[in-house]
């Protein structure tokens, strides 16, 4: 076969995966009534004893469960609106070697964008790599709270993350709980990256 010609890529598609397939597309399809608009996400116990059983990873897990809450109905309003303030929330765990910092929201009009700041304890001895934070922000709250990730940027060291929480937090905390959990949206393509390997002259 010639390098123009095509060839077909095998399809053994059969009526075995066919009601699989029918079956899942008629689960979610009922997961999607009697979710009505709101968000149904099983505690973190669950996810972890689904992850082992099925053989899957968590954070994909946590991706897809978390996808299945935010598909029912938009609830990110297109703007931010002004600006109203600061918001210190100052929360810190650490775990395996790394701080994890809530430290504030900045709570515009129609939202609340929340930082958490991740920094390493280790050496600077100890290589670690890239940092690669595979986490949502969860929110336990008697108002219904929708988190989105919104930035990400650091170093090898520390990184910081962003989260759009709608509607805004309450000014008041007291009753509000913070936790990050699993999640990591399958990459179907590497990501893009520019490399600058030309030598540069100052004159």
């Amino acid at each position: 076969m010639g390098w123009t010609e095509f060839q077909l890529v095998p399809n053994q598609y059969n009526d075995e995966c066919k009601k699989i397939d029918e079956r899942i597309l008629q689960l979610l399809h009922e997961r999607k009534v009697l979710a009505n608009g709101k968000r149904l996400t099983p505690p973190q116990e669950i996810r972890q004893e689904w992850a082992k059983k099925y053989g899957m990873d968590e954070a994909k897990l946590g991706w897809f469960l978390h996808t299945l809450s935010s598909e029912t109905r938009p609830v990110f309003p297109d703007e931010y609106g002004e600006l109203i303030g600061v918001l210190p929330i100052m929360k810190t765990t650490v775990l395996d070697g790394f701080t994890y910092t809530l430290t504030h929201a900045m709570q515009h009009k129609n939202l609340s964008i929340v930082h958490v700041e991740i920094k390493s304890g280790m050496t600077e001895d100890e290589n670690i790599g890239r940092i690669r934070p595979h986490l949502m922000l969860e929110i336990a709250s008697s108002q219904e709270h929708h988190v989105r990730k919104s930035g990400a940027r650091g170093s090898d060291r520390e990184i910081s993350l962003q989260f759009m929480v709608s509607p805004a937090l309450p000014d008041q905390l007291d009753s509000v709980g913070f936790s990050l959990t699993p999640y990591a949206a399958p990459r179907e393509l590497p990501p893009l990256e520019y490399v600058l390997d030309k030598a540069v002259h100052f004159e």
